[in-house]
C-alpha cells in the first residue's frame, strides 16, 4: 500500500470483502422446483394469456449491483482518505513524531496536525508504529509507539499550550524509548521560536537515533508578534512590542480589554528600520484604565501576544458591606450610593457577591483587601466576629458607620463603648439643637484637614465616657461628643463614624471633608500590604488557578494539575506546565502570571549547524475522506435496488395505476430520507433544571419544612388554602405551596416564606440562618410565627419564643416595631387595625423606620408620617398561628378551631393573610398620595 495515495482509518474492516462471494452463492440460491399435480380444469386456464411473470432466480445484474452495494458499505466503514502527494517515510521499524505544542504553535497549528496525521498516515500504510509525543505537555507516564489508531487520539488530544516546550526533560524518557526499539524515522515538527533548547534537542534526536532519518518541519514558519512589558507612564499605561528578528512583521495593532472581552482602546505599532521592539501608549481615564485585564497583539493567535493586567494595577481595594436590604435601600440614597461616591476616586470598591454579612466578610479577608466599609451593620459574632479581628489585626482597616441597627445592637468591634440607642438632635422633642463640627484631633489622621462650617448632625450613638475616650476620638462635634473614634487593633484599625453613611442623621456624606476623611482612613490598611497605591501580598497565601490562556491566548479553565502559587512567590514565578500564564486567586481578588517578560528568551530556532536532518515545510493538504461519498453512492444503489424489485415482480406498475398518492409519498420519504439530519433527537431538562422552571412559572408560597410532619402539613395546608382565598378574592392565581429545607434549597424564586417555630426539633444550623440573613438581604421576607399566644396569654417568656430570640441572634436583624396604624400592611389590601389568626392579641412585628421619630418632629405634628421607600420588611413576626387558621382540607373544611373564635375571626384571619402577600409582593406603593381619596372614601372620612 506504500504506492497508493489512499489511506483507510479502519483497515481491519476490509477483510470483510472476503465476505462477497458467500454472498454471491447466497443471492444465487434457488428454491426446490415444487411437485406438479394435474388437476383437470386447469386446461381450461392453459390459452389464457399471462401478462406478467415473474423470473425463477435473480438476474445476475441485480445480484451484481446487490454485491457492489455491499463493498462500497464495507469500504466506507474502512474510512478511505485519498491523499494526491503525501510525504513518505524512508525508514523502518518505530516513527518518532515529536510536536512543539507550545505557545508559538498557535497561529499555525491546524497546519502542524495536519503535518502529523500524514505521518501517522503514512506509518500505517507501513504497518509501523508511531510514537507521538506533545513537547509542551511533558511526561505523566512512561512513552512508547503505539499503533497508529492510538497515535491518532493521542495526537487529537494535543493543543497550543501556553508556555514553552520543555525539550530537556523529554531527553530520558526518549532514550529509555530508543534502547527498547531503535526508530527508524524521526519527524520533529519545531516551533519557529528558540528559548536556548532547540538546537541542542534537535542534536540530542541525531545521537538517540544516528541510524534513523530525521526530519524537522516547519522551523522556518513565521513567529508570533509578542508583548512583553506592560507600565505605567506619565499619562496612562504603555506596552513593549517585540518581534523575533527585522524579517519578521512591519507593525500591527494592540487592543485593551476588559475582563468581559469589551474593547477599551485599540492603538497601531510600527517597528522603526531594524528595530525589534515598539511601544504602545493608552491615554486612558483614570476609571477606563482601571478596568483593562488584558493587553493584546490583535490577531496574534498566540499567549505570547497577551499581558495579563490583575488588581496590582488598580487603586486600593476597599469592601463594602451594608445592613440596608436589598428591596428597602434606595439606588440614590442608599449608604452604599454616598461610600462609593466618596471612596472611587481613590479606591477600587468592591461589593459582596453574597448578601449574607458572614459570607462577604470571609470573601473580603480571603481576598486581602485593604479595608471593609461596613454600613449599619449591627452585630459582628461568632466566625465572623473573629474573621474580622484577624483581618484588622493583619493591618486591615474596619471602617463602621453608625444607624439604626448599631444602636440596638452589642458589638465589642467598636474602638469605644456605645450607648444603647441614638441620640436626636433638634425637633419639637428635642431640647437640643443639631450640632457642628469642632476641630478635628492633632494626633489623629485629619489634623490638617479643613472643618467644614457647612455640616450639622441630627443624630448620633453616643460613647460611654471614659478616661480614654479622647485619646480615641478624632473628630468631635461642638458640644464635645465624639463623631470619629478609632482604635489600633495589632496592625490595623478599627474606626467608627458615630453617623449614618447616608444623609438620614447628617449631610456630612455630601461634604467635601467626607472624601478626604475616607482617603486617610482607607490609607491606614496594610491589609495585603498596600504600599503607595498598590498592593503586594505579604502574608503568605496558596493562591489557586483562576484560569490560565492556552497557546491561543484565550482564558480556559485550569487543568487539574496546575498547583498554586504562594503569594509572596509572584514576583519570582514564571511561566511553566506547572503554572502556566493566566489568573491566580479569586474572581475579585486575583494575580496575573505573564508569559513573556523583559527576560524572556525570544529568538529564531537556529539549525545551521546540525548535518544529517531533512528540513521540511509545514503541510497543509489533509487528504480527502471519501467515506460519505461511498455512503452516499450507496444508498443510491439501494433506491435502485429497491426500484428493480418492484419492476420484476410487476408492483411497480400496479402501484402507479391503483395508488398514485402512495406513490408520490415514496418518493417524497425517499428524498427526504437523504437530506434528513441523522443526530437530531429531543432534548429535553434536567431534573434540577426543571423544578427551577416550575419554581419561577407560578407564583408561590413557601413553608420551611421543621421536621414535624403534623406542622408541616398544617404549614402546606394553610399556605394553599391561602392561595386560594388570594385566587377568589385578588387577581393573584398563585401555584401550590413549597416546602424548603434552608441549608439546601435556593429560597430566592420565593416572595414569603412562612417559618413556624417549634421546638420539639432541632435548632436550624448557622448554615441554614447564612442563607436565610441573604435572602432576607436580597429582598425576601420571612414570616416567623411562634404560634404561642393562646400559651403565653398568662404572660412571660415560652419555649417558642426562646428558640426564636436564639434563631435571630446568629442575624442582623434591624430594629423592630409592631404594625403601626399608618403602615402599608393596615392597607395592602383590606383596611386592617390587627392581624388575627387562630389565636388574637399577638402584635405583627415589621421593621421599624430608622427616621419614624426624627420625620414626624420636622412635620411638627403627632401623626407619624407614611413610610418612604418602595421596599418591604425583611421579616415579620407574629405569635397568632396564622397557617392554623387558614387551614383547610380539599373539601373547604377548616381543620382548627378558632380561639376565642369570635364572628368572623377566620375571615379576617384570611384577610390578615392576603394583605402580608401583597405587600410582600408589591411593597408599599399605597403609601402614594394618589390612594389617599379612595381610603378616606372607604373610612366614611
Amino acid at each position: 500500500m506504500m504506492g497508493l495515495p489512499l489511506s483507510f482509518a479502519a483497515p481491519w474492516v476490509l477483510a470483510g470483502l472476503l465476505a462477497l462471494p458467500v454472498l454471491w452463492w447466497l443471492l444465487r440460491v434457488t428454491p426446490p422446483r415444487p411437485s406438479l399435480v394435474t388437476f383437470p380444469p386447469l386446461r381450461l386456464l392453459r390459452d389464457v394469456r399471462v401478462e406478467e411473470e415473474t423470473p425463477a432466480r435473480t438476474p445476475w445484474w441485480l445480484t451484481l449491483l446487490r454485491l457492489l452495494l455491499a463493498a462500497l458499505v464495507i469500504f466506507a466503514l474502512a474510512g478511505p482518505t485519498f491523499r494526491p502527494a503525501a510525504d513518505r517515510l524512508t525508514g523502518t521499524g518505530p516513527v518518532w513524531l515529536l510536536v512543539d505544542n507550545g505557545y508559538s504553535a498557535g497561529p499555525d497549528w491546524e497546519a502542524r496536525r495536519a503535518t502529523a496525521e500524514s505521518v501517522i498516515t503514512n506509518a500505517a500504510d507501513a504497518d509501523r508504529p508511531v510514537l507521538v509525543v506533545g513537547t509542551a505537555d511533558g511526561l505523566s507516564r512512561e512513552i512508547g509507539a503505539a499503533n497508529p489508531g492510538d497515535a491518532r487520539s493521542r495526537l487529537a488530544a494535543l493543543s497550543p499550550r501556553g508556555w514553552s516546550p520543555d525539550h530537556g526533560a523529554l531527553t530520558p524518557a526518549l532514550t529509555r524509548a530508543a534502547e527498547v526499539a531503535a526508530p527508524g524515522d524521526v519527524v520533529w515538527i519545531a516551533e519557529p521560536v528558540d528559548d536556548g533548547s532547540g538546537a541542542a534537542f534537535a542534536a540530542t534526536l541525531r545521537d538517540l537515533a544516528p541510524g534513523a532519518a530525521l526530519t524537522v518541519a516547519g522551523a522556518d514558519s513565521p513567529p508570533p508578534v509578542a508583548t512583553v512589558t506592560v507600565a505605567h507612564d506619565a499619562e496612562g499605561i504603555a506596552a513593549t512590542v517585540k518581534r523575533i528578528d527585522a524579517a519578521a512583521t512591519a507593525g500591527g495593532s494592540v487592543r485593551a480589554v476588559d475582563r468581559r472581552g469589551t474593547l477599551l482602546d485599540e492603538q497601531p505599532f510600527a517597528f522603526e528600520g531594524d528595530a525589534l521592539e515598539a511601544t504602545v501608549g493608552f491615554r486612558l481615564p483614570l476609571e477606563l484604565r482601571n478596568e483593562i485585564a488584558r493587553i493584546e497583539v490583535v490577531g496574534g493567535d498566540s499567549a505570547a501576544g497577551v499581558q495579563l493586567l490583575d488588581d496590582r494595577w488598580r487603586r486600593r481595594t476597599v469592601g463594602l458591606i451594608s445592613g440596608a436590604t436589598a428591596d428597602r435601600a434606595q439606588p440614590l440614597l442608599s449608604p452604599t450610593y454616598y461610600l462609593t461616591r466618596a471612596l472611587s476616586p481613590f479606591a477600587d470598591i468592591r461589593e459582596p457577591r453574597s448578601p449574607a454579612v458572614d459570607a462577604a466578610v470571609k470573601a473580603y479577608v480571603e481576598e486581602g483587601i485593604a479595608a471593609i466599609v461596613m454600613a449599619d451593620v449591627g452585630t459582628l459574632t461568632g466566625e465572623t466576629a473573629t474573621a474580622v479581628e484577624t483581618f484588622v489585626e493583619n493591618g486591615g482597616v474596619l471602617i463602621r458607620f453608625a444607624g439604626p441597627r448599631l444602636a440596638a445592637g452589642e458589638d465589642e468591634l467598636v474602638p469605644v463603648p456605645l450607648r444603647r440607642g441614638g441620640r436626636t438632635l433638634g425637633g419639637s422633642l428635642s431640647w437640643e439643637e443639631p450640632q457642628a463640627l469642632a476641630a478635628f484631633s492633632e494626633t489623629g489622621p485629619f489634623s490638617d484637614v479643613a472643618v467644614p462650617g457647612d455640616v450639622s448632625v441630627e443624630r448620633q450613638v453616643l460613647a460611654e465616657p471614659s478616661p480614654d475616650l479622647d485619646a480615641s476620638t478624632w473628630a468631635t462635634l461642638a458640644d464635645g461628643t465624639p463623631l470619629v473614634t478609632a482604635r489600633a487593633v495589632g496592625a490595623g484599625w478599627l474606626v467608627l463614624f458615630h453617623v449614618t453613611a447616608d444623609t438620614t442623621w447628617s449631610n456630612l456624606p455630601i461634604s467635601g471633608a467626607f472624601v478626604e476623611m475616607l482617603r486617610r482612613t482607607v490609607a491606614l490598611g496594610q491589609a495585603g500590604g498596600v504600599v503607595t497605591g498598590e498592593r503586594t501580598v505579604t502574608t503568605e497565601a496558596l493562591l489557586a488557578p483562576l484560569s490560565v490562556l492556552d497557546g491561543r491566548g484565550r482564558l480556559t479553565s485550569p487543568p487539574s494539575d496546575v498547583r498554586g502559587i504562594p503569594s509572596t512567590a509572584f514576583g519570582s514565578v514564571t511561566a511553566s506546565r506547572e503554572t502556566p500564564p493566566g489568573l491566580y486567586g479569586t474572581d475579585d481578588a486575583f494575580r496575573a502570571v505573564n508569559l513573556m517578560r523583559p527576560d524572556t528568551p525570544f529568538a529564531r530556532l537556529d539549525l545551521s549547524g546540525l548535518t544529517g536532518a531533512t528540513r521540511a515545510p509545514l503541510s497543509t493538504d489533509t487528504g480527502v475522506p471519501l467515506e460519505p461519498w461511498l455512503f452516499s453512492l450507496a444508498f443510491l444503489l439501494l433506491v435502485v435496488d429497491a426500484i428493480a424489485v418492484l419492476v420484476l415482480v410487476g408492483g411497480i406498475g400496479a402501484l402507479l395505476r391503483r395508488r398514485p398518492a402512495a406513490a408520490a409519498a415514496f418518493a417524497l420519504a425517499v428524498g427526504l430520507s437523504a437530506v434528513a439530519p441523522q443526530d437530531a433527537r429531543a432534548q429535553g431538562l434536567a431534573p434540577e433544571d426543571q423544578a427551577i422552571v416550575d419554581a419561577v412559572s407560578v407564583t408561590r408560597l413557601a413553608y420551611i419544612r421543621t421536621g414535624d410532619s403534623e406542622v408541616d402539613e398544617t404549614s402546606r395546608l394553610g399556605l394553599w388554602a391561602l392561595t386560594r382565598f388570594l385566587a377568589a378574592r385578588t387577581a393573584l392565581e398563585g401555584g401550590e405551596p413549597v416546602g424548603l429545607d434552608p441549608e439546601k434549597d435556593e429560597l430566592s424564586f420565593f416572595p414569603l416564606i412562612y417559618w413556624p417555630i417549634d421546638t420539639s426539633t432541632l435548632p436550624p444550623t448557622p448554615a441554614a440562618m447564612a442563607r436565610i440573613d441573604a435572602f432576607m438581604k436580597t429582598g425576601g421576607t420571612v414570616l416567623f410565627d411562634t404560634r404561642d399566644q393562646f400559651s403565653n396569654l398568662q404572660g412571660g417568656s415560652t419555649p417558642s419564643s426562646e428558640r426564636l430570640r436564639d434563631m435571630l441572634s446568629t442575624l442582623d436583624v434591624p430594629a423592630l416595631e409592631p404594625v403601626p396604624p399608618d403602615h402599608v400592611l393596615t392597607k395592602a389590601f383590606y383596611l386592617m387595625t390587627d392581624f388575627p389568626g387562630r389565636y388574637v392579641g399577638s402584635p405583627l412585628w415589621v421593621e421599624a423606620s430608622a427616621s419614624a421619630e426624627a420625620e414626624a418632629a420636622a412635620e411638627g405634628g403627632d401623626i407619624r408620617p407614611v413610610r418612604t421607600g418602595d421596599g418591604v420588611s425583611p421579616i415579620l413576626i407574629t405569635g397568632n398561628d396564622f397557617a392554623g387558621a387558614w387551614a383547610a382540607d380539599d373539601a373547604g373544611q377548616f381543620l382548627y378551631p378558632v380561639v376565642p373564635g369570635e364572628p368572623r375571626q377566620r375571615e379576617f384571619a384570611l384577610r390578615a393573610g392576603v394583605n402580608i402577600v401583597m405587600y410582600s409582593l408589591t411593597g408599599n406603593y399605597k403609601a402614594d398620595q394618589v390612594h389617599v381619596p379612595a381610603l378616606l372614601e372607604r373610612l366614611g372620612q
